[in-house]
């Protein structure tokens, strides 16, 4: 990963800098941290709209980065957006109950970009949105770090819902509920010219002792379309998910160069984890219809590199990495599943519907109506257990 001052060396002709770093190295004792959640809602209009409704609730979580709606517009200069976030915290006896998050968007004849975090240190990083004639370059780093220390802890979470407006609409909607998922370097209805570049790694040192978490899970829904419609829908539940450089109804003269990273050295002792699952759907389109429907609920899975209906003669590159080596200890998980549902459409109908659920599950380098004319696509996809677990189990919650 490149840093910001490396980068800051190189010469621009306009320059869009977002630097977030944010530290965490408290001590919670006994305490009882209530929270009402939040809540982003776009507003309805009758011609073009164009919105980006964000919604973050819990510790640490990124939204970074992210590109919408530049329709027309020539984009020469440089986008760099930074955010790194360390958590070193310690919690004993701590009651933590959440009243989730929620991204709405409003209808009409939109671009939107809908995102919902509820958690702790989940990256939504660099993706664009219904951006043309990028001839520029746009950086993103999104980095997460959990050194904590949690025993006797109490987590309670009403999970995270990103929900498209309805309209003929080009939409991202994603929904983050956990630890560390990675929504990375997606491009949807984007024309790259120049160099688009998205990194995103989360690394997880943490310690728990008798800890329960009880989550409600993830859930993207696209809005419906009077005519045509391209939409991503990204859910992720879980623990350091990956849905990285996917490009959906895309333009790639130029080049993107999408890297996820997640690395799991925790160790858990006495654990119990409930998770109420992710859920991604498409909207219905009364035309045409390009979508990307990405649902993953576990640990460590890969949604990674997958092209979905454009013509590429530049470069796409994704490289996505998971390795585990957590230690478990008595540890019990329950899983809410994976749900992945295309939407319906008149006339051409180009879908990927991916659902994974478990862990180090491998999506990766899926083409599906791609012209690929002098370019490339490269996706690499990696998943490494070393890990170790002594009287643990796994079982499926009925939905």
């Amino acid at each position: 990963m490149k840093t910001a001052m490396v980068r800051g060396k190189r010469a621009v002709t306009m320059t869009a800098v977002a630097l977030v770093a944010a530290v965490s190295s408290g001590v919670s004792a006994a305490a009882s941290l209530p929270e009402g959640g939040a809540e982003a809602t776009g507003g309805s209009g009758v011609a073009e709209v164009a919105g980006q409704d964000t919604a973050l609730n819990g510790r640490q979580n990124n939204a970074c980065g992210n590109v919408p709606a530049f329709p027309g517009i020539l984009f020469d200069g440089r986008s760099q957006a930074d955010c790194a976030v360390a958590d070193r915290s310690e919690r004993t006896g701590v009651l933590d109950t959440a009243g989730g998050a929620t991204a709405t968007g409003g209808d009409g004849a939109a671009y939107q970009q809908n995102t919902a975090e509820r958690g702790r240190q989940n990256n939504a990083c660099g993706n664009h949105n219904s951006s043309f004639g990028m001839s520029g370059t746009t950086d993103a780093d999104c980095t997460a770090a959990d050194a904590s220390w949690s025993r006797g802890v109490v987590h309670r979470g009403d999970g995270a819902a990103a929900t498209g407006g309805d309209g003929g609409a080009y939409q991202q909607n994603t929904a983050q509920e956990g630890r560390q998922n990675n929504s990375c370097g997606n491009t949807n209805n984007t024309t790259v010219s120049g160099a688009a570049e998205a990194d995103c790694a989360a690394n997880n040192a943490s310690v728990s002792k008798g800890v329960v978490h009880h989550d409600e899970g993830a859930a993207a829904t696209g809005g419906d379309s009077v005519f045509g419609a391209s939409t991503q829908d990204t859910a992720q539940e879980g623990r350091q998910n990956n849905s990285c450089g996917n490009t959906n109804l895309g333009g790639t003269p130029g080049e993107t160069d999408t890297g996820c990273t997640a690395s799991d050295a925790s160790v858990s002792r006495g654990v119990v984890h409930r998770g109420g699952g992710a859920a991604a759907t498409g909207g219905d389109s009364g035309f045409s219809a390009t979508a990307q429907n990405t649902a993953q609920e576990g640990r460590q899975n890969n949604s990674c590199g997958n092209a979905n209906t454009g013509s590429l003669s530049g470069t796409a590159e994704a490289d996505c990495a998971a390795v585990d080596a957590s230690v478990s200890r008595g540890v019990t998980r329950h899983s809410g599943g994976a749900t992945a549902n295309g939407g319906s459409g008149l006339s051409t109908l180009f879908q990927q519907n991916t659902a994974q659920d478990g862990r180090q599950n491998n999506v990766c380098g899926n083409t599906n109506g791609l012209a690929l004319d002098s370019g490339r696509t490269r996706a690499r996809c990696s998943a490494v257990d070393t890990s170790t677990e002594n009287r643990t189990g796994a079982a499926r919650v009925s939905r």
